[in-house]
């Protein structure tokens, strides 16, 4: 008897209660709460680091290309459509001319600028040359930021145009200054020189990123896509804020396919502005139509998945995080060869 009583107060002693259950899975809960979030948390800021770590190769591609080019900065333009008005003759990025400076050397001769091409905003890049479209796909992880999606032949990376909208100066006459068109370090249709920055090369930004469109006509994703406002002319930056605050909705016609190539210059693929500072509520808009190569005038702001703000590499080479609170007037003069006095 004094056997059997003891082993029953042995067991009694070695139970789990229902409330020892929870209790337990309470612990573990709270464990994993503080636990999964650090986790996360240190895989973005590697994911931060690389991204950084990729725009100031960017930078120092550029200053190679400088080196080694006459003391210029990579050419970019857009596209020119034909007599059918769709067939296009490859554009031109500045991420194209950065190639062999970044190890792609073979790519780049495959490359054939006078190959036709199909740079419609509302459908992804298209070569007729069955060769020249495989390059379409070629994954560059530099082009790539670590924290957007990985797509073969896209780039996050955009080259700055400046403050304005636009491409040209007042009443499209030769390239000039006007409402901060071609202010950036980069101009359509001719390369800039280290002496035209008289801000200084650390103040004036060369590539920033931009979030790459989610490939969905049906979907507008106000933080990737942008889309038309074709029956409200765009001159200023200030004219590309009020056609893009109030006339975005879900179902406005928009371009998806932004950033789908690093191969193309132009607003769709390759460029941003800074008319919008940078992961603006507004949402992106063009003055163009969808078969506008490249897209019209408008805003094309600096976007990113990291938290408060994106990353830029001036054009000195040199990288760093700008917060999206940044004052307006800074973010247009970062983006000036030379200081401006207002937004």
């Amino acid at each position: 008897m004094t056997s059997c009583q003891g082993l029953r107060r042995f067991n009694h002693r070695r139970g789990v209660t229902l409330a020892d259950v929870f209790v337990s899975i309470g612990v573990i809960g709270i464990i994993a709460a503080l636990i999964v979030p650090a986790v996360q948390q240190a895989r973005e800021n590697s994911r931060v680091l690389q991204c950084r770590s990729n725009l100031k190769q960017l930078g120092l591609a550029s200053q190679s290309h400088l080196a080694t080019k006459a003391e210029q900065l990579p050419y970019t333009a857009t596209n020119a459509i034909d007599s059918r008005g769709r067939r296009l003759l490859a554009s031109i990025s500045p991420h194209r001319n950065l190639l062999e400076f970044l190890g792609y050397s073979t790519l780049a001769e495959r490359l054939r600028l006078d190959s036709s091409s199909v740079n419609d905003t509302q459908y992804p890049p298209t070569f007729h040359d069955a060769a020249v479209q495989e390059l379409l796909s070629v994954r560059i992880s530099v082009f790539l930021c670590p924290s957007d999606v990985q797509r073969p032949g896209a780039t996050n990376y955009r080259s700055n145009m400046g403050f304005g909208p636009g491409l040209y100066a007042a009443g499209r006459r030769a390239i000039g200054g006007f409402n901060g068109n071609v202010s950036g370090a980069f101009v359509h249709g001719r390369s800039t020189r280290p002496s035209e920055f008289s801000d200084g090369l650390s103040n004036t930004i060369l590539f920033s990123e931009k979030l790459i469109g989610d490939g969905d006509p049906s979907n507008f994703a106000a933080q990737r896509d942008f889309f038309f406002a074709s029956n409200f002319p765009i001159t200023t930056a200030d004219d590309a804020i009020h056609a893009c605050g109030p006339l975005a909705r879900p179902g406005s016609m928009h371009a998806s396919y932004c950033g789908w190539t690093w191969i193309f210059g132009g607003w769709n693929s390759t460029w941003y502005n800074h008319v919008l500072p940078p992961n603006s509520k507004v949402s992106d808009c063009s003055a163009g139509t969808y078969a506008m190569a490249g897209g019209g005038s408008g805003a094309y702001s600096a976007r990113s998945l990291h938290t408060g703000g994106v990353i830029v590499v001036s054009v000195d080479g040199s990288a760093r995080f700008v917060s999206s609170q940044i004052d307006l007037a800074v973010w247009r003069n970062l983006s000036s060869r030379r200081e401006i006095n207002s937004p």
